[in-house]
C-alpha cells in the first residue's frame, strides 16, 4: 500500500543497534537492488558513513536525496547508483519517545522525488509504524526479561556482552570508534548500613535513571547496570570526546540518600577495522582499571584509559 500511494519503487525498514553506531535492515520489499534480499541477513549501515542517517539518529530528521542534487552526500549518491535508483526518502521510525529506527523508500531513475503530499504521507505512516512497534516491543517484554536488569530496568551484562560483541564486528573498509565507560557509585554500602537495602536500591536506581538521561543524549548509547553498584555505558561512533564531556557531567551529579553520594568514572576508547585484533573485554579491563583511578583518587571527573593520571597511578 505505501509503495502505490508513494510511487515508490522500494521501501526498507532499519532498526537502531543500539551501542554499535550502526542501523540494520530487516527488509526490503518493491523493486529490490542487485544486492538487495527481502529478508537480509547482514544489511548494516554505519552511522559514520552516511551524513543522512546520522541526521535521523541524532535529530530525527527526515531527509530527502537524488541523483539530481548537487550538494548531495556523496555516500547517498554511491548507494543509489548500487540499487539503481534515482531519489531516496528516510524517515526515523520512534516508539514511545525512542528513536527505533528508519523507513527508507526510493524512487526510479527518471521518476521525480517525493515531494510535500508523499512526505506527510510517509510520516503519518512511519508514527503508525511507530507505534505498532511499541505494541510488538511491550508484547514480546517476557522473552527480552533474560537482557534486563529488574531493578533499573536497564540492559544487563548479558546484553552488554551481544552488543559490544556486535560493535567490535566491523566491516572492511569501515573506521569505528567504540568507547565503555566505567561507573561506580561511591558509598552505597554506606547508605546500605545506615539506610537499609530499600534505600540503597532507590539510589541505585535513581544513578541508573540519571545515567539515561544523560548519555541518552548520545544516539544509539547502550547503558547497562552489571553488578551491585557497577554501570557500564558502551557508545559507538561517536568522538571519545563528546563521551567523555557527558561522563563528567555525570561525575559532577550528587544524589541525597542521608547524606551526599556521587560516582567515580573510567573511560576506554578504541578505534577499530576489521582487522583490528583489539576484544571487548580487553576494552572493559582498562575502562575498570580507569575508574579504579577515579575511585581512588576521589576524582570528580573521568579519567581516561592511557592519560596522565592512569600513567601515575
Amino acid at each position: 500500500e505505501a509503495l502505490a500511494a508513494t510511487g515508490a519503487a522500494s521501501i526498507s525498514i532499519s532498526r537502531l543497534e543500539v551501542g554499535t553506531g550502526s542501523v540494520r535492515t530487516l527488509i526490503n520489499v518493491g523493486q529490490l537492488g542487485p544486492s538487495e534480499q527481502r529478508w537480509p541477513e547482514d544489511e548494516v549501515y554505519e552511522l559514520g558513513a552516511f551524513n543522512n542517517l546520522r541526521g535521523v539518529v541524532e535529530q530525527a530528521t527526515p531527509w530527502t536525496t537524488s541523483l539530481d542534487e548537487a550538494d548531495a552526500d556523496a555516500r547517498e549518491i554511491e548507494l543509489l547508483r548500487e540499487l539503481g535508483k534515482g531519489s531516496a526518502v528516510g524517515l526515523p521510525i520512534v516508539t514511545d519517545g525512542q528513536l527505533w529506527g528508519e523507513f527508507y523508500a526510493t524512487r526510479h531513475v527518471g521518476c521525480p522525488a517525493m515531494g510535500a503530499d508523499e512526505l506527510n504521507f510517509l510520516d503519518a505512516l512511519t508514527a503508525i509504524l511507530g507505534g505498532a512497534v511499541a505494541r510488538s516491543v511491550r508484547e514480546d517484554a517476557l522473552g527480552r526479561l533474560a537482557y534486563y536488569d529488574p531493578l533499573t530496568g536497564l540492559a544487563n551484562r548479558r546484553a552488554l556482552d551481544e552488543r559490544a560483541a556486535l560493535a567490535f564486528t566491523v566491516p572492511d573498509g569501515v573506521t569505528r570508534r567504540v568507547t565503555a565507560v566505567m561507573v561506580d557509585i561511591n558509598g552505597l554500602k554506606g547508605v546500605n548500613d545506615s539506610r537499609g537495602h530499600a534505600v540503597g536500591d532507590q539510589l541505585i536506581r535513581a544513578v541508573g535513571v540519571s545515567l539515561q538521561q544523560c548519555f541518552g543524549r548520545i544516539a544509539g548509547t547502550l547503558v547497562t547496570r552489571v553488578g551491585g553498584d557497577e554501570f557500564v555505558v558502551l557508545c559507538s561512533g561517536h568522538p571519545v570526546e563528546l563521551v567523555r564531556q557527558v561522563a563528567d557531567e555525570v561525575c559532577a551529579l550528587t544524589w541525597t540518600f542521608g547524606t551526599p553520594v556521587d560516582v567515580s568514572c573510567g573511560a576506554a576508547t578504541v578505534s577499530l577495522t576489521s582487522d583490528s585484533s583489539e576484544t571487548p573485554h580487553e576494552l572493559f579491563v582498562a575502562a575498570d582499571r580507569a575508574q579504579y583511578v577515579a575511585k581512588r583518587g576521589r576524582i570528580r571527573h573521568t579519567v581516561l584509559a592511557g592519560g596522565p593520571e592512569t600513567r601515575l597511578g
